[in-house]
């Protein structure tokens, strides 16, 4: 059965799909930018342990620039992170949103088929007083029938 809130049903579900997929692509991006830096660490590790077995080599620059990274990317996570915690609170919003209508076109069709129920019953209801009351008229049209029958005789 359509409902008066079936349209606005419809663009916020599609506002809590857009939101869930933009939440699973921040998701991907916090991840990705994790996994970066590990990578990063790693390779800091790996680096200066081959500079500490060699004393000829000097990883200095190659460190700073992967710390410059590492700080880079622990930025990203925060702003990754930060955007995130926004887009959850929009998803909260929009799926109670969402539900507080789902649960008003809910209470409209049953609004609309207690409404209907009743109308059949007031039908049935109705039929039924008029046979009884037509039984009525003919029991008693039969009953002034047989009155007035015995009264001529």
């Amino acid at each position: 059965m359509k409902t008066p809130y079936d349209t606005a049903m419809r663009v916020r579900q599609r506002e809590v799909d857009q939101i869930s997929a933009a939440i699973s692509a921040e998701a991907n991006a916090l991840a990705q930018t994790e996994r970066r830096g590990e990578e990063v660490s790693a390779a800091m590790r790996r680096e200066a342990d081959l500079a500490a077995a060699d004393f000829g080599v000097s990883a200095h620059a190659y460190l700073a620039r992967q710390r410059a990274e590492r700080q880079r990317l622990a930025q990203d996570r925060v702003a990754i992170s930060g955007r995130l915690e926004t887009m959850r609170a929009k998803a909260v919003e929009a799926f109670s949103s969402l539900r507080a209508i789902e649960n008003a076109a809910a209470a409209y069709r049953a609004e609309a088929e207690r409404i209907e129920a009743s109308a059949e019953q007031a039908e049935v209801d109705d039929r039924s007083a008029a046979t009884v009351a037509g039984a009525r008229r003919a029991a008693a049209g039969k009953a002034a029938r047989v009155a007035a029958g015995r009264s001529r005789s």
